[in-house]
């Protein structure tokens, strides 16, 4: 019995899921589309050169360039395309201007979220506090002051 093998792609065909698969990439931003797109143009164009015997070998070509871009660069890629300069970032982060809350539940009610907090034993249930800061998922209280 024989098996058929399926033909090999035409150049341009995988050219073309290249670039398509490179534009798909600006919706979806995943970062690894992009590196299947970049392995089929560049199988396609080594196409023109190289006689690939199967669709196998041309599908394999694509997968161990675009895996091998894909670990070795994507990192570096996403660090150059998504950098910002220091004057151009937002510094306001509305969790961290510090206000009151209170110790519930052996937690930091503040801000309609309740915080973790390394000192909450020197404080009692129900107790109101200062926020100073909260930051990933913690808190810096002090005792609110009567005044």
């Amino acid at each position: 019995m024989e098996i058929e093998t399926l033909n090999i792609l035409s150049p341009t065909l995988l050219i073309a899921i290249g670039i398509f698969l490179i534009a798909t990439e600006a919706i979806t931003f995943s970062f690894i589309l992009f590196w299947f797109g970049l392995a089929s143009i560049i199988v396609g164009l080594l196409s023109f050169m190289i006689d690939f015997p199967t669709l196998a070998w041309q599908l394999t070509a694509i997968s161990l360039i675009a895996l091998l871009s894909l670990f070795s660069l994507r990192t570096k890629a996403l660090k150059l395309f998504l950098k910002t300069k220091e004057n151009d970032e937002v510094k306001d982060n509305f969790l961290n201007t510090g206000g009151d809350g209170v110790v519930k539940n052996s937690k930091v009610y503040y801000k309609a979220t309740f915080w973790d907090c390394d000192t909450l034993e020197e404080f009692e249930e129900g107790e109101k506090v200062r926020v100073l800061e909260a930051k990933r998922g913690k808190v810096i209280i002090e005792k609110k002051s009567l005044l």
